[in-house]
């Protein structure tokens, strides 16, 4: 059985490719950050953002910048410096402390 797994695992594997790109410590938080009001991981929301798909689907970043108001308050809780982020403990913690 653990033949078979690792075999499977390595066909897996053999079929997916890594991409990395270097950026500083800022730009990555700002993209965890809008990976996280959309609900999804970094990856998703960077294969989201620049890959075409055949039928957009407003995702949540979208929705949450539909607007103003959210959208400039996400647009400061970028610039904010990292020690004064605020930690939720729940999903609806966050959507009261941002109005919605």
């Amino acid at each position: 059985m653990f033949k078979f797994d690792k075999m499977f695992n390595r066909g897996i594997m053999a079929a997916m490719s890594r991409l990395s790109i270097e950026i500083d410590k800022e730009q990555h938080r700002q993209i965890k950050t809008l990976a996280t009001f959309a609900g999804m991981s970094i990856k998703d929301f960077i294969l989201q953002k620049s890959l075409p798909q055949e039928r957009q689907v407003p995702d949540a970043t979208t929705a949450l910048l539909s607007s103003p108001g959210n959208a400039r308050r996400l647009r400061q809780a970028l610039k904010t410096p990292r020690s004064q982020h605020l930690a939720f403990e729940s999903l609806k913690d966050l959507k009261d402390a941002l109005g919605i």
